[in-house]
Parts: structure tokens; sequence; C-alpha cells
């Protein structure tokens, strides 16, 4: 069990310390249920109640409060205690190389001890595995893949053949990373004829892509994930779509092919964009969006059509009394003849 203490946790986010410094610390917990040797966090007026009454050792605060709990003040709370969650609760790691004999592993691949291999795991020919790796039960690491250093494949997750994965990426259950792009050209009759996808797909380093996500590969060059991307369960990447570094996308969102973003966008949840569009760095875009055009300045986006987020809200109170409006005009009409 990891044990730490107030001021050691302050250290380590680089806080101050308001309290007693010395009471110890063995995980985390949300204020409300936390005991005596937890850390919670408050970064919410709506939770200082609960904080005058909280059993917490230890609490991340923006600034001080009415709290029995010994308080550390930091500038970011949710970065801290992100940072603090992954101390007690560290990503796993190889501790030896291990390959379970229910895998099949071809003769030419290239494991870089140590790295951890799941049972009904397939690793194909050509592939390359980076040091520290984990390679989880039933994944399938298809011909010619490149995987970096300290990976985590969940079970389940697909890699088809010649993806590039950098270091560090997670790839949650069920994940597909290279299937076949949505292309076809319809011919004379009616008919569609398959347009073979000989592109790739390339991840980089230190990204997150959750459960049941597919990234297809790019029909001639690359769709690209930039690095520190982190994408959320059930979202589509289309061929050829090019995402730059730390870029965060939401679940159930869906990407049309060659839909490009730049750096630190972030999308929330069920948000589709129509393909062959660039969107600038620094754009946010609000849930159930349709990005169906070019967007070159940063800021806040919301809506379909798509506006600028303080238009959109603006929007919305007027439409929010146009039946009123609507019998006001219908008065002035009968009032006018």
């Amino acid at each position: 069990m990891t044990e730490e203490t107030v001021g050691s946790i302050a250290d380590l986010v680089g806080g101050e310390v308001h309290g007693d410094a010395s009471r110890v610390v063995t995980g985390i917990a949300d204020l409300r249920h936390a005991g005596p040797a937890h850390l919670g966090f408050i970064n919410d007026v709506k939770l200082e109640a609960a904080a005058r009454e909280t059993e917490a050792a230890g609490l991340l605060v923006k600034k001080c409060i009415e709290t029995p709990a010994a308080q550390i003040v930091v500038a970011n709370v949710y970065a801290s205690f992100a940072k603090v969650a992954l101390h007690f609760h560290p990503q796993p790691r190889v501790a030896a190389h291990d390959v379970h004999p229910a895998a099949t592993v071809a003769a030419d691949a290239v494991l870089a001890e140590p790295v951890q291999v799941g049972a009904g795991a397939v690793i194909g020919s050509g592939a390359e595995i980076g040091s520290g790796t984990i390679v989880g039960p039933r994944v399938v690491v298809g011909e010619r893949c490149r995987i970096g250093a300290g990976c985590i494949l969940h079970p389940g997750a697909v890699l088809y053949p010649g993806v590039t994965l950098g270091d560090r990426v997670v790839l949650h259950a069920g994940c597909v990373v290279g299937s076949d792009g949505f292309g076809y050209a319809r011919d004379d009759d009616g008919s569609y004829i398959k347009f073979p996808q000989v592109g790739t797909v390339i991840v980089e380093s230190d990204v997150e892509i959750g459960a049941n996500t597919t990234i297809d590969r790019g029909a001639l060059g690359a769709t690209k994930i930039g690095k520190g991307c982190k994408i959320d369960n059930l979202v589509q990447v289309a061929h050829n779509c090019e995402f730059g570094e730390n870029v965060a996308i939401a679940g159930c969102s869906a990407f049309s092919g060659s839909t490009i973003l730049g750096d630190r966008v972030s999308v929330a949840g069920h948000t589709v964009s129509a393909g062959h569009i660039e969107i600038c760095d620094d754009v946010r875009v609000g849930g159930n969006s349709v990005l169906y055009r070019d967007i070159d300045e940063p800021g806040d986006y919301v809506g379909y059509p798509l506006q600028e987020k303080r238009r959109w809200m603006r929007s919305l109170r007027a439409i929010d009394h146009i039946l009123e409006l609507q019998a006001e005009v219908k008065r002035l009409a009968k009032e006018a003849k």
C-alpha cells in the first residue's frame, strides 16, 4: 500500500499546505465518502458544505475554505488530483517477460524484453513490439505493425497490418485501428466497386483510445492521431483524418474522411463532421454539434448549423419566445385591419 503525507503530496503537485502536513494519506476518495487516510478535492463551490463535514485527511483546493481537513492549495485542482490518483493507482507495468503459452507469436516477430502477452493473443509476421508493452488476451497485432514502448493493449483490441503506435499508447477493449475506410466507387450500372484502402494509421505517443472505437486506415496515405490525443469510447475516425496534438474527443462522435483537427481541439459527445474540413487550433465544440465547414478562429462553437457559442445561446433564447412573438404579431395584425 502506498503511503504518503499531506506534505509529500503537496511536493508532488507543487502545492502549498494549510494545516497539518504530517497527516497520513493512503488513497483518494470523494470528499463526501472519504475516510481519515484519504485525499479528496474540491473545485465546485457546491461542495463546500460537504467539505465542512468531511473526514478526509487532506483536500486539494484552489483557495482555502472552512474544513477540518488539511488543505493543499494548487492552481489547477483537477489536474493535480489526477496526478495524485496516478501516483496511488499507476498504470499496469510489465514486471518480467511473459508470453502466455496460448498466445500465437510469429517466428519473425520482434518482442523487446520485457513484454507481456496474454492468452489467445496473435502477433503477426514482421510485427515489432517495444519493451514494457502489455498485449492483453485475444489482442490481434497484424503483420508489420510497429508498437512502441510501454503501451497497453486491452483485451480484444485489433491492429490491422502495418499500423504504427508510438510509446505509452493505450487501446481499450474492442478498439480497432487500421480497418478499411468506407471507400467505394459507383459504377455505371449502380453497383459499387471497392476502392482498396492501401494506406495506414499512425498513432503517436501518449495517446489513449476508448473501447470499441474504430480508426480507419488511409485510402492512400495515412490516418494520423497526434501526440497526447484522448479519444473516448464508441468514436468513429474515418480514413485520412488528421488530428493534431492533445486533441480530446468525447464518446459517440464521428468524423468523416479527411477531417483535420488542429492542436488542442476538444469535441464534446455525439458530434459529427462532414468530410474534407479543417478545424484550427484551440477550438472547443459543444455536444450534438455538426462540423460542416472550416473553422479558422479559436473559440467555443456549438449547434447545427454550427455557430459561435454566444450566438447559439442568443438564438436559443429567441426561439424560446417565438410562440409569444407569433401571437403578438397576429394580435397587431388584427388591430391594423
